[in-house]
C-alpha cells in the first residue's frame, strides 16, 4: 500500500531548527528521536569539497585538503555546525553545510557561464510551472542549474506506469501527485530553494493566485494539455506583463510570448486570429483537433507527430512524448528563461530545435510521382480512323446547338473523383462516345467499372435530352474493355421510330441539379411509396435490381464495411496517390481551375475530419498509419455519415460485364434523377464496390497480402448482410437521406474539351 494521504501532500524538507542541536547534549537527545530513520552526514565532505574549490590555483590533495579541514575543525563539535534537513517521504536526514556554502558549492561549476553576480540575480526570480510532464524535465532543468529561487508548480495529475516513458522518477512514486514529486525530488538537490505546489492543478479561481500570491512570476512555462487553461493563463498573463514560454517536444518547437515587452501582443502569435477565444471554455473533441493544429500550425509538425495526432482517440489515447524530446526540452526551456532573467534575450516567436532536421541524412530520397499513368491523353485523330472503320449509317444530322444542348447534358452525369472519363466525336451524323483512358486511370477504376457505370449515366441523359428536343436515339453499345476505346455509337432520328424508349421523360428537368450531396442529413424515415417509385426507375434496365436497408443496425453494419474499405483504399499507396493527388482539390482556386475533380468543400466533413484528412494527404504519414494498422478516423467518418442516412441503397446487375456495369449506370442515372424529383438526397459510398471486384475477379490486383486478407473478411461479413448472389455485377451503393442541397457543385470540363465535331 502507498503512504497515508498526508505523507502524500508533504513536499517540503523540515529543517531542523538550530537550538535542537545547538551544543553537544541537546544534540543527542535530537538525534535520538531520528533512531531508526535513514542518516546520512554530508557535512565534512561537503566542507572538503568546499576548501578544494576555494583553491582553484592548486590542485589540492587529498591529504592537504583534510588537513586543512581539521584545522577549520579545531575545537569545534561538527554535529552542530551547518544544518540538519529531514526528508519525511523518504525518512531521511541528512547534515549539510549552511546555504550560503550549499549555493556557492552547488553553483561553482556553472561559473562562469553562469557569473556570481547573476546567479545571485536569478536566485531572487520566480518562474511558474504549469503541466509537470515536458514540465518536469522543465522544473529539474531550473532547479539544477539553480536559473531562479522560486518555483511554483501545477498539475492535478499523479504519475501512472506510462508517464515514466519520458519522467525520470522511480516506481515508488506511481500514484502520487506529478507536481509533489517533482517538488520533492527538487527537494533532494536542494532544499533551499522555494518550491510551492498547487496540487489540484489551475482553475479560473487559483490561476490569479499562482501569478501573483508572493510576488508576482518573473516567467510562465505552459506545458499543460487544457487548451481553455492556456488561452485563460497567456490573456492574464498579458494583462500582467508576464512572458510565457512553451515547449511542445515535438520538433523541438518553442514559443517565447514577451508580454512584458509586448502587452499587447496577440497570444500564440495570432494563430487563432479571428476566432471568439471565450468560446473555448468546454471544447468538444471534435474542435479540439483543428484547435490544436492551429496553435502548433501543424503543417510544421514532425512526419510522426501528425501520425499520432489522426490516431489520438483511435488507436492510442494521448499525445505521445519521448523521453529524449523531453529532456531536450527541458534544456531549451532553461537556457530560454535564464537568458530572459538575465536580460540577454528579448525576443518572442516559434522556434524549431529539429534534431531530425539538424541531424539527419545528407541525401533525400527523391519523391516523384508513384506511377506514371500508361495511357496516352485522347487522340483525336486515332478516334476519326476507329468511327470512320464502322459500317456508315443513314441518319439525319442535327443542328450543332442542339447536338451542344445534348452533349452538355450527357457530361452532367457522375464519374468516380468527378474524372469525367467521356470523350464525344460528332461525325457523318453519328455521336460517336470514346472512352479517356489517361483521364480515368486510377485506382478506383479497376477494370474499368467506374468509368463503364458514368458512360451509362451520361447516356441515359442523352436519351432523355435528345426526346426533350423530339429526337428518338439508336445506338451500338460495345465496350470492350481494354481492346478498343469506343463505347458507344449514337443515332438521331427525328421521328422516333423505332428509338430506344425513354423513362421518366420529366426528368430532364433535374440533369442539372442532379448532384452529390454529402451534407449534414436528416434520418427522416422515407415512405414505402416512395422506395417503390426509386425501384421501379432502377428496375426499368432490364436485369436490374434495387435493395434498400432502413433498419439502423444493419446500415451500422454496412457502415463499418465501407469504413474498412475507405481505409484500405486511402491507404494503399495508388488510392492514397490518386485520392491526394488526382481526385482532391485542396482550395476552390484548385477546383476551378481544374474543372474535375472534388472540392475539399463538397465532403461535408466537420472540422476535426478535415483537419485529419489534411494530414493524411501526406504520403509517409499515409504509410506509418497503415504500418500501425490506425487510420480508424477514416472508419468514424463512413459511420458517422451512415448514421444519419433514410436508408442504404444498392443496384446490382445479374452478371458480371463490361455491357452490365453500364446498363447498370443507366439504371443509377434513372434512380438519382427520381430522387432529385423527390427531394432526396443522394451520397454515394462505393468504396466496397469499388473493392471487392479485386479479390473476386482481379486475383487481388494493386493489393498486398494483408489489405487483400482484409477485404475478404469484409466481403464475407457484407456478403451475410445482403440479399444477392456473389457473381453478379454490383453497381452502386449509397446513403439516402433528407438533407440541404448543397451549395457548391462539382465543375465540368468545358464543352470544348469534351465534344469534338469533325465533318468531312
Amino acid at each position: 500500500m502507498h503512504h497515508n494521504i498526508e505523507i502524500n501532500y508533504i513536499y517540503k524538507p523540515v529543517f531542523i531548527s538550530k537550538e535542537r542541536y545547538a551544543d553537544k547534549a541537546n544534540f543527542l537527545s535530537f538525534i535520538e528521536e531520528y533512531r531508526g530513520k535513514t542518516i546520512l552526514d554530508l557535512f565534512a565532505s561537503q566542507k572538503q569539497e568546499l576548501i578544494r574549490i576555494r583553491h582553484p590555483k592548486k590542485r589540492l590533495t587529498s591529504a592537504e585538503t583534510e588537513q586543512k579541514y581539521h584545522e577549520w575543525v579545531g575545537n569545534k563539535d561538527v554535529e552542530t555546525e551547518g544544518i540538519w534537513v529531514y526528508y519525511p517521504w523518504s525518512e531521511r536526514l541528512l547534515h549539510l553545510v549552511d546555504e550560503n556554502e550549499f549555493v556557492e558549492l552547488r553553483t561553482s561549476r556553472n561559473q562562469y557561464k553562469i557569473t556570481p553576480a547573476e546567479q545571485q540575480h536569478l536566485s531572487k526570480r520566480a518562474i511558474g510551472i504549469i503541466g509537470l510532464s515536458v514540465g518536469h524535465s522543465v522544473a529539474l532543468s531550473i532547479a539544477t542549474e539553480r536559473a531562479c529561487g522560486k518555483l511554483k508548480l501545477a498539475d492535478f495529475d499523479t504519475i501512472e506506469l506510462s508517464n515514466l516513458n519520458r519522467i525520470r522518477t522511480g516506481l515508488h512514486n506511481i500514484g502520487v501527485n506529478k507536481c509533489i514529486v517533482t517538488a520533492r525530488e527538487i527537494a533532494e538537490i536542494d532544499p533551499f530553494l522555494d518550491i510551492e505546489c498547487f496540487p489540484e492543478g489551475i482553475t479560473k479561481e487559483n490561476l490569479d493566485g499562482f501569478l501573483l500570491d508572493g510576488g508576482k512570476l518573473d516567467i510562465l512555462v505552459d506545458e499543460c494539455d487544457d487548451i481553455a487553461l492556456k488561452i485563460n493563463a497567456r490573456i492574464r498573463a498579458a494583462q500582467l506583463g508576464i512572458p510565457v514560454v512553451m515547449e511542445t517536444s515535438d520538433r523541438g518547437m518553442l514559443d517565447v510570448e514577451r508580454f512584458d515587452n509586448e502587452p499587447e501582443r496577440p497570444i500564440f502569435h495570432g494563430y487563432l486570429q479571428g476566432l471568439p477565444l471565450d468560446k473555448f471554455e468546454h471544447i468538444s473533441e471534435e474542435d479540439r483537433l483543428p484547435l490544436v493544429l492551429r496553435i502548433v500550425n501543424a503543417i510544421n509538425g514532425s512526419k510522426r507527430g501528425k501520425v499520432s495526432l489522426v490516431e489520438i482517440g483511435q488507436s492510442i489515447g494521448t499525445w505521445p512524448q519521448l523521453a529524449s524530446a523531453v529532456t531536450l526540452g527541458g534544456g531549451v526551456v532553461t537556457d530560454v528563461c535564464r537568458r530572459i532573467l538575465l536580460n540577454q534575450f528579448h525576443e518572442s516567436g516559434r522556434y524549431y530545435i529539429d534534431l531530425e532536421e539538424l541531424v539527419a541524412d545528407k541525401a533525400e530520397k527523391p519523391q516523384g510521382a508513384l506511377r506514371n499513368n500508361p495511357h496516352a491523353p485522347f487522340d483525336l485523330s486515332e478516334a476519326v480512323r476507329i468511327a470512320d472503320s464502322l459500317p456508315q449509317k443513314q441518319t439525319e444530322t442535327i443542328p450543332e446547338g442542339i447536338l451542344a444542348d445534348i452533349v452538355n447534358a450527357a457530361c452532367q452525369a457522375p464519374s468516380t473523383g468527378n474524372d469525367q472519363p467521356w470523350k464525344w466525336l460528332y461525325r457523318h451524323g453519328r455521336l460517336f462516345l470514346f472512352h479517356d483512358r489517361f483521364r480515368s486511370f486510377s485506382f478506383g477504376d479497376f477494370d474499368q467499372i467506374a468509368s463503364n457505370i458514368s458512360f451509362g449515366a451520361s447516356y441515359e441523359n442523352i436519351l432523355l435530352k435528345a426526346n426533350e428536343a423530339g429526337l428518338g436515339v439508336n445506338a451500338e453499345i460495345f465496350p470492350l474493355g481494354e481492346e478498343s476505346p469506343l463505347i458507344a455509337a449514337i443515332d438521331f432520328q427525328g421521328n422516333g421510330n423505332g428509338a430506344e424508349p425513354v423513362y421518366a421523360p420529366e426528368a430532364v428537368s433535374v440533369i442539372y441539379e442532379r448532384c452529390t450531396n454529402r451534407n449534414p442529413s436528416n434520418p427522416a424515415a422515407i415512405p414505402e411509396a416512395a422506395f417503390q417509385q426509386l425501384k421501379e426507375a432502377v428496375q426499368s434496365v432490364a436485369g436490374a435490381a434495387f435493395h434498400y436497408f432502413s433498419a439502423k443496425q444493419e446500415i451500422m453494419a454496412i457502415g463499418e464495411i465501407i469504413g474498412e474499405c475507405d481505409r484500405v483504399r486511402l491507404l494503399n499507396p495508388e488510392g492514397h496517390y490518386d485520392f491526394v493527388h488526382r481526385e482532391m482539390k485542396w482550395t476552390p482556386t484548385e477546383a476551378e481551375l481544374s474543372r474535375d475533380g472534388i472540392d475539399v468543400r463538397t465532403l461535408g466533413l466537420n472540422n476535426a475530419q478535415i483537419a485529419a484528412l489534411s494530414i493524411i494527404r501526406d504520403r509517409e504519414i499515409s504509410q506509418t498509419l497503415k504500418g500501425v494498422q490506425g487510420g480508424g478516423a477514416l472508419v468514424d467518418a463512413a459511420l458517422k455519415s451512415v448514421s444519419t442516412a433514410s436508408a442504404l441503397g444498392m443496384i446490382t446487375m445479374p452478371k458480371y460485364s463490361y455491357k452490365n456495369f453500364f446498363l447498370g449506370g443507366m439504371a443509377m442515372q434513372r434512380l438519382w434523377l427520381r430522387a432529385e424529383q423527390l427531394q432526396f438526397a443522394i451520397h454515394p459510398l462505393i468504396s466496397p464496390f469499388y473493392l471487392f471486384p479485386r479479390i473476386t475477379k482481379g486475383e487481388n490486383a494493386g493489393l498486398d497480402g494483408l489489405e487483400a486478407s482484409r477485404l475478404r473478411t469484409l466481403r464475407k461479413k457484407f456478403m451475410e448482410l445482403v440479399p444477392f448472389e456473389d457473381d453478379v455485377a454490383e453497381v452502386f451503393l449509397f446513403k439516402i437521406a433528407q438533407a440541404e442541397k448543397p451549395g457548391i457543385k462539382s465543375y465540368r470540363l468545358p464543352l470544348s474539351e469534351t465534344l469534338f465535331i469533325v465533318n468531312p
